[in-house]
């Protein structure tokens, strides 16, 4: 009997001895950090400017003790952003493990406070980011990367976003949200990349299950294939309207915009060859607590991924006041990406405001690649007048998205980050234009709508000939047009095709120009509607519109202060928008 006792004693001793503590330890600086990443008592699974969440084997004085089993019974801890004054209100009858002035830690999974404000921490082992080769100091504009930049369309960064809020619900488990995932894959399919759609399951406090796959698009260097520039964006989107009431959740600002721009970089720079390879993501489950990147960074992690630099994209879409300026987020453990990204901007972009801001009300998928060892960035609208639509039925084009212009630069510096780490390929490089001035015309019927899509030669300067153009509508290809085959009395452009759709059916149009070489290069992204032959006020059309001006088929401009006041017969309307861009229309007025 006293050998049993003796026995069960030390095997509870034993299993009390082997039990770590879930804790959190304060930091001051980036090297307090480091020590305790080479503490071989602990365990870290995440890190920011102020403190470090890890398992400990033994606890002392420097740590906060949060669950004295660690992960015992949860697979997840959420930290949730959230002000002090509205800590009570959120938790409710729950607990939680630490209360601080910002945000407070929970066992298990946890909505979001109110806006990007959850980040799940898993039982993994975080590392620290590194610089894994310097950073480059630019001291002048690269001519090939100012081309690039220039190429950035507004009607593309808008084509896009439109076609993302259309789905009205992206919720990370949604069937809708699946077929997001898929269109995005095309898209860069098309491109030419190479296109993975990788699956994950979340395990969330809305439900468990696969959530929408993240899609990974690889343009592979001429040098160092396997060394990686990456940029990153989610598309799910969230609003508890959808979530408890059967609303919607449209999501453009959070985070059409951020797809958009990671899609407009990639049909851009995928006519370029770089040294160095370049990743464009976009992720499923941000809203939950970055689940899709959190996925994707540690396989990076564990597949030991050398990724020179990370750059998000998450909200880019909302100007508060009349200047376009950049908030930078990241903690100062990354302060050499931080400052990459100041150095491109003063170079390319000397006039463009950028600070780099503590956000201490959310976060995004630059967390996750931080915390698994890659240095990580994230451009922000503005962290104190960011979008006050997110996460609600009205985050839409207008009163949440009101400045693709912002949009555009914001992209037009991704791109400049990204090109400049991976370093165009030098001469001879294959490279082609894409087609000029892309434009879609209406001709309106009872019950379809024949969209006319007229364009012209590409610019000069490509390493190849050109041999035909392949038209997509929703990333396939409807008709091919051989090079040469003018459209000679066109009203805008030198060739012509027309395709016809239903009436209140919504299509995405772009001009692949083929060259002899093998390069093929895209066309921005345009958006066609299909209308009937009922002429609109102008007050109807769109919001954005600022001013119309109607001219004949002769190419005269038309004296009407109305549309529905033109005589019968063929007009061409164009529309200018507040972002700057321009469209333009053929109406038939019968």
């Amino acid at each position: 009997m006293k050998k049993t006792i003796t026995l069960l004693a030390l095997m509870l001793f034993a299993i009390v001895g082997f039990a770590q503590s879930f804790v959190m330890i304060n930091t001051g600086n980036r090297q307090e950090t480091e020590n305790l990443f080479n503490d071989n008592n602990l365990k870290i699974h995440y890190y920011n400017d102020n403190f470090v969440l890890a398992t400990a084997k033994t606890v002392d004085n420097s740590m906060t003790v949060l669950d004295s089993k660690a992960f015992s019974g949860n697979d997840v801890y959420t930290l949730v952003y959230c002000p002090q004054t509205e800590q009570k209100s959120y938790l409710g009858e729950g607990e939680a493990l630490i209360q601080t002035a910002n945000f407070v830690i929970v066992k298990g999974m946890a909505m979001p406070y109110k806006n990007d404000g959850a980040v799940a921490i898993f039982n993994k082992e975080a590392k620290m980011a590194v610089a894994h080769r310097d950073f480059p100091i630019i001291t002048e504009e690269n001519p090939l990367i100012r081309e690039m930049m220039n190429q950035v369309s507004m009607d593309s960064l808008e084509a896009t976003v439109q076609h993302l809020q259309d789905y009205q619900n992206r919720m990370w488990n949604s069937q809708n949200a699946f077929d997001a995932s898929d269109w995005i894959a095309g898209r860069m399919a098309a491109l030419g990349l190479e296109v993975e759609q990788q699956p994950f399951y979340a395990s969330t406090w809305t439900g468990s299950g696969q959530a929408a796959p993240n899609v990974i698009g690889i343009q592979r260097g001429t040098l160092y294939p396997d060394v990686y520039v990456v940029c990153g964006s989610h598309f799910d989107s969230f609003s508890y309207e959808a979530m408890y009431g059967g609303g919607t959740c449209p999501g453009a600002d959070d985070n059409a915009t951020g797809v958009a721009s990671v899609l407009e970089s990639a049909r851009i720079m995928s006519q370029y060859e770089f040294e160095y390879s370049i990743i464009y993501c976009a992720y499923g489950c941000e809203e939950m607590g970055l689940y899709g990147s959190e996925a994707y960074a540690s396989r990076c992690q564990q597949e030991g991924m050398e990724i020179l630099g990370y750059f998000n994209n998450d909200m880019n879409g909302y100007l508060y006041g009349d200047q376009i300026h950049i908030d930078c987020i990241y903690p100062n453990s990354v302060a050499p990406i931080g400052d990459y990204y100041m150095n491109v901007g003063s170079v390319y972009f000397p006039e463009l405001p950028i600070r780099h801001v503590n956000f201490n009300e959310g976060d995004s998928d630059h967390t996750s690649f931080n915390n698994h060892g890659y240095m990580g960035i994230y451009p922000f609208e503005d962290y104190q007048h960011y979008s006050p639509n997110i996460h609600t039925t009205n985050d839409l084009i207008g009163p949440s998205v009101n400045s693709f212009e912002m949009s555009q630069q914001y992209c037009r510096m991704n791109i400049g980050c990204l090109a400049e780490l991976a370093n165009p390929a030098g001469e001879p490089q294959i490279h082609c234009n894409p087609v000029s001035n892309f434009v879609l015309t209406d001709w309106f019927d009872k019950e379809t709508s024949n969209l006319v899509l007229e364009w012209e030669d590409p610019a000069e300067g490509s390493s190849g000939d050109i041999e035909y153009f392949d038209i997509y509508r929703d990333n396939e290809v409807i008709a091919t047009v051989q090079y040469g085959d003018y459209y000679t009395i066109g009203v805008v452009g030198e060739y012509k095709y027309t395709d016809t759709i239903t009436v209140d059916v919504h299509a995405f149009y772009y001009i692949n120009a083929i060259y002899d070489d093998g390069c093929e290069a895209a066309s921005e992204t345009l958006e066609g509607v299909g209308h009937t032959d009922d002429v609109p006020e102008i007050d109807a059309l769109d919001g954005d519109v600022v001013r119309y001006e109607v001219y004949d088929l002769m190419g005269r401009k038309v004296d009407r202060h109305e549309l529905d006041e033109l005589k019968a017969g063929i007009y061409i309307v164009k529309y200018y928008k507040k972002s700057g861009s321009v469209f333009t229309k053929k109406i038939v007025k019968r």
